[in-house]
């Protein structure tokens, strides 16, 4: 078998994965009522998660670079599987929050190892650039579909969504390591072996010094504080439907159903016409400019339908938004450097979700509205440090 049917195989896997891994978002917040929990928990657990996987994410980019890219997904998918057991079963927030914990240690493992696995088998920049969106359409375009199939799964019980979740997750794991190719003949290999001290993920996160530059400096930062957005307004628009228009957890996943559509027509289309045809460098400021407008429409607008439009619409731009960033990180890696700096995206994206997801927990409570105004407010400072991004860049290229 060559190496194209090999990565076809690797990318219909990954369908199955990313949408069992969104099979547990649309019964959540039923989880927490049905449970009687703290309402917060919606957005303290994911922040949980976003926090350990914040922290080991540049491990496994580290990890990535010692040992084949295939086992890392095995082990991961597994070990994510385990956790959602954990979240699944929870009775009390503490049993919640170690669930959520457990299972990010292994989504930032997975999600990073995907990274890594595309850049690394890739021939060249372009090819590169092509499969990356593809990878991330995936992302999207499945996790929604997941959402549509777990909201469904929700109206048997909230423990069907989550055992189909568990048998998907653990299967896909497996299914990884027998149909991709080893990456090791790839990618760089490291000069010294793995030490013990390397291996925690404070030191690996530490080794970003490396190969941090001005300019990957302020992609991170972009990356990082649209994630606070995206999670902040993600998280309180499923809670938000469920809480103040009493809508089942099918509702919300016929919304990510029409993102889905929505999104693989965008990215078949416009995403590849920006990668291909123009300098993404400068042409992911009108998509960030667009999410930020798009964002707005739900402070003066409350009504389900404004709700309802802005998920749309806000979802299919940040599909778009997405390989657009995941290439312009990778085009500015080296071939030493791209493990690890594919796997500290990772993380810039898990540390803006702990503040996003967190932020929206607690302020909820204050004021529903709230998390909505934070997800304006930090798309709007995330296109200020754009502009700031394509100004620098203009000056780099005429030097």
């Amino acid at each position: 078998m060559n190496d194209k049917k090999k990565l076809t195989l690797f990318f219909t896997v990954m369908v199955a994965f990313n949408m069992a891994a969104s099979f547990a978002h649309p019964v959540t917040p039923t989880l927490i009522v049905e449970r009687g929990l703290d309402s917060s928990m919606f957005g303290v657990a994911l922040a949980a998660m976003m926090m350990v996987n914040f922290l080991f994410s540049p491990f496994w980019g580290k990890l990535c670079g010692y040992i084949p890219t295939k086992r890392i997904m095995m082990f991961c998918g597994i070990g994510y599987a385990i956790g959602q057991i954990i979240f699944g079963s929870a009775q009390s927030e503490v049993q919640v929050v170690a669930g959520r914990m457990f299972a990010g240690i292994f989504t930032g493992g997975v999600f990073t190892a995907f990274s890594n696995y595309v850049v690394n088998t890739s021939p060249d920049a372009k090819v590169r650039g092509q499969n990356l969106t593809v990878m991330v359409t995936i992302q999207n375009v499945a996790g929604a579909c997941g959402y549509f199939i777990g909201g469904m799964l929700g109206l048997i019980s909230v423990n069907a969504a989550f055992i189909a979740q568990v048998i998907v997750l653990s299967t896909c794991g497996v299914i990884f390591y027998f149909v991709c190719v080893d990456d090791t003949p790839f990618k760089h290999k490291p000069e010294k072996p793995l030490s013990i001290r390397e291996a925690n993920p404070f030191s690996a996160f530490a080794a970003a010094r490396t190969f941090m530059t001005p300019m990957l400096a302020l992609i991170f930062l972009i990356i990082a504080v649209s994630a606070i957005g995206q999670n902040s307004f993600e998280q309180c628009f499923n809670y938000y439907i469920k809480d103040q228009f009493h809508l089942s957890s099918a509702y919300n996943g016929i919304f990510k159903a029409i993102i889905a559509v929505v999104s693989l027509i965008c990215n078949s289309t416009i995403c590849l016409w920006l990668v291909r045809k123009t300098d993404t460098n400068k042409t992911f400021l009108p998509i960030m400019l667009l999410s930020t407008a798009t964002l707005f429409i739900v402070i003066p607008f409350r009504s389900l339908m404004a709700f309802v439009i802005a998920d749309v619409v806000f979802f299919t731009f940040n599909a778009i938004r997405l390989p657009l960033m995941q290439n312009l990180t990778a085009n500015r890696a080296t071939p030493e450097t791209s493990n690890q700096v594919m796997g500290f995206y990772q993380s810039m994206n898990s540390l803006g979700g702990i503040f996003g997801a967190l932020f929206a927990g607690l302020i909820y409570d204050a004021n529903v509205m709230l998390p909505f105004f934070l997800a304006f407010g930090t798309f709007a400072v995330a296109s200020c440090i754009s502009l700031a991004y394509v100004n620098r860049y203009k000056k780099e290229k005429s030097n």
